[in-house]
């Protein structure tokens, strides 16, 4: 048999990063950053949990490229949904939704979003970065959006950081108390149909609560 070639040392070297990183996302949904171990993040990829130290040399390291991947991804996927034509409420109504099926789709990424604010003074000190200029670069395309919604007269007169801060925010509340929901009527025992009815009818009022934020 002959060596692998840098290339596919490469390969197998970005394919194991990515099977750590969502077992580490699994692992943080159901337990924290200050309860999550190594150990069970190998055992969760299937992977001795040396292998894991071989990719990532402490947990701090490991959640932190975790943490910068997801942001980056969310960041980057904002930022090509709102290049899209079409009217901006459109935009806005679609983009809410797809979020708020992440929770029903995704459930342990949708807690990682919820819960990482609270420990991300785990990974970086307050110099090295900043959650409210994270934010900013995230509401920009929605900013941008909102204006073009002010010019057609489809969105309220105000402040378009400030309108596009209030639409987040209220689609994170819906996610938030989605994925609690979700989490309880599971627990309950309730049906298959009726927890699919009553996240529907959550999502519907999450997405028009959002919007209610920017309607004129």
């Amino acid at each position: 048999m002959s060596p692998r070639t840098k290339e596919q040392n490469e390969q197998i070297r970005k394919q194991r990063s990515q099977e750590i990183l969502r077992a580490a996302v699994a692992v943080y949904a159901e337990k924290g950053y200050a309860a999550a171990e190594i150990g069970e993040i190998a055992e969760k990829a299937g992977l001795a949990r040396g292998l894991v130290y071989h990719y990532f040399k402490s947990k701090q390291t490991l959640f932190r490229e975790l943490y910068d991947s997801m942001m980056d991804e969310t960041r980057k996927f904002t930022e090509s949904y709102f290049e899209q034509e079409g009217p901006p409420l459109d935009l806005f109504a679609g983009y809410a939704t797809i979020v708020c099926k992440q929770v029903l789709e995704d459930p342990a990424r949708s807690r990682f979003f919820s819960r990482i604010s609270l420990d991300v003074h785990y990974l970086y000190t307050s110099e090295e970065f900043s959650p409210f200029e994270w934010m900013k670069s995230l509401i920009q395309p929605m900013r941008k959006a909102v204006e073009n919604g002010i010019r057609q007269g489809t969105i309220r007169q105000g402040d378009a950081n400030l309108l596009a801060l209030q639409f987040w925010g209220a689609v994170s509340q819906g996610t938030n108390y989605m994925d609690q929901l979700q989490q309880e009527l599971n627990s309950g025992g309730t049906a298959d149909s009726a927890v699919k009815e009553r996240l529907k009818l959550v999502l519907e009022q999450t997405v028009a609560s959002a919007l209610a934020v920017l309607r004129g």
